[in-house]
């Protein structure tokens, strides 16, 4: 899940201090001070939702596979 700017919605213009930790997005300048923790923190909406459609599409494929496996065997 790529982590997004909360001002400007940008996905892959991040840049990291080594030093500091601290990290800024280059579309907008925002700096995230708390660096890769807040930016997780501000996109736990998005990244709970992401899990879940995950979660739903391999429970969807655990279902077809038994369903195939039962097939099979003749059940």
């Amino acid at each position: 899940i790529r982590l997004q700017c909360a001002t400007c919605g940008g996905e892959s213009s991040f840049v990291k201090d080594e030093k500091t930790g601290v990290i800024t997005c280059k579309k907008c300048n925002r700096i995230y001070y708390g660096g890769l923790d807040e930016l997780v923190e501000l996109n736990q909406q998005r990244i709970d939702d992401e899990k879940q459609l995950m979660i739903k599409e391999v429970n969807k494929e655990i279902k077809k596979e038994i369903k195939s496996i039962f097939k099979k065997l003749k059940f």
